[in-house]
């Protein structure tokens, strides 16, 4: 994205983040904005650092045990573009499923300065203005699989790079909702300082820095469009404060936060094999276990454990009160058969095992599978 360097500079003073002016979905297009923090293990099993917009009139097909529930197509929203600002990188992303059927989704970033930029993710379809602004150009493409998720399918991303296309508020540049019940929306503000992590060295600026999009739109809109946060048909709105929600959530010493499985340096964005113990996104009261697949192999389910969380004790303890004491944590959601099992042997690693039986008496871990910060 080299080309962010050409873009103007970002404004200063009462109107350095008046960036946005319009909403990228039509009012009726859309339903609740799903605050920053979501959890969705384990293609996002920490906190996300995007933003989801509901698509109204998602409907879903029946669900296949064990995987994450799929969107009927053909629902489709005109996208706008929601200020001013430059498309620098326009990826598509194609399911290649194993029966040959192949599906087609676009994402991509752009910048509304040359400090602050932004990512919508699934993008049903492009604008014949952006479609004719990659004609002819070479991609670069990988292919990968998410077997633990998704084992009936792979995967092919293709990046044209080093754009420049220019957009004013409210050009159409696609649609969004043909695969998908939401729209992500990111925006990262390299202005911002970095949103603090136990281990900073492990972050990236674009998580870091990652922000709430509502919070660049004038003071009216602004107002106007929190009232939208919530859950995806808005029968639970966020009014706890931070009301865009949350992405870092570490207590250093504790066992609350973000945990990385063998992971060394920065982390690059893998969410599959992580483990968050956090709050929940849309009601903070709760908080959660969110598990990916390192300990698949050792029979620890993959998941998410949702609870409230208690002050005493060592069933559901609040996660800001877990640390290396050498006592064992039993978390139980009072809907699953297994029960997790948590553990710290330093300050920066904490053991994750599961039981079946209850979270009474004299709790031991077993098998477990180790993280660290």
């Amino acid at each position: 994205m080299d080309t962010l360097q050409e873009l103007p500079n970002c404004p200063t003073g009462a109107k350095a983040n008046q960036l946005l002016t319009r909403f990228p979905l039509n009012a009726s297009d859309h339903g609740g904005i799903i605050p920053l923090g979501n959890l969705m293990p384990t293609s996002h099993t920490l906190p996300t650092a995007h933003m989801y917009v509901a698509i109204a009139g998602t409907t879903y097909l029946p669900q296949i045990p064990g995987q994450p529930p799929e969107v009927a197509p053909g629902n489709d929203k005109k996208l706008y573009a929601p200020g001013r600002m430059w498309i620098v990188q326009l990826n598509t992303f194609d399911t290649l499923f194993d029966d040959g059927t192949v599906r087609h989704e676009f994402d991509y970033w752009f910048g509304l300065c040359n400090q602050v930029t932004g990512r919508f993710g699934h993008v049903s379809g492009i604008s014949s203005k952006l479609a004719k602004a990659i004609k002819g150009l070479k991609p670069d493409c990988f292919e990968y699989s998410i077997p633990t998720q998704w084992p009936d399918r792979s995967f092919r991303s293709c990046a044209y790079n080093n754009l420049k296309i220019a957009l004013t508020a409210g050009e159409l540049i696609g649609d969004a909702g043909g695969h998908n019940g939401n729209l992500d929306f990111k925006l990262v503000d390299m202005r911002r300082p970095d949103a603090k992590f136990a281990n900073q060295s492990r972050w990236l600026p674009e998580v870091a820095r990652a922000v709430c999009f509502l919070d660049y739109y004038p003071a009216k809109l602004k107002k106007k469009f929190y009232g939208f946060l919530g859950n995806h048909d808005l029968s639970i709105k966020r009014t706890v404060e931070p009301r865009c929600g949350q992405i870092a959530q570490d207590v250093a010493g504790t066992a609350k936060g973000a945990w990385l499985y063998q992971v060394t340096g920065w982390f690059l964005g893998r969410e599959d094999d992580q483990l968050a113990l956090v709050n929940d996104n849309i009601e903070p009261q709760y908080q959660v276990v969110s598990m990916g697949a390192a300990g698949l192999s050792k029979g620890i389910p993959s998941g998410s454990w949702r609870f409230i969380p208690q002050k005493s004790g060592q069933v559901n303890r609040d996660f800001s009160q877990v640390k290396p004491d050498g006592k064992v944590y039993c978390y139980d959601d009072g809907r699953q058969e297994a029960k997790m099992l948590i553990t710290m042997p330093s300050a920066t690693k904490v053991r994750v095992g599961t039981t079946t039986g209850s979270c009474t008496g004299t709790l031991t871990i077993g098998e477990y599978v180790e993280f660290d910060r």
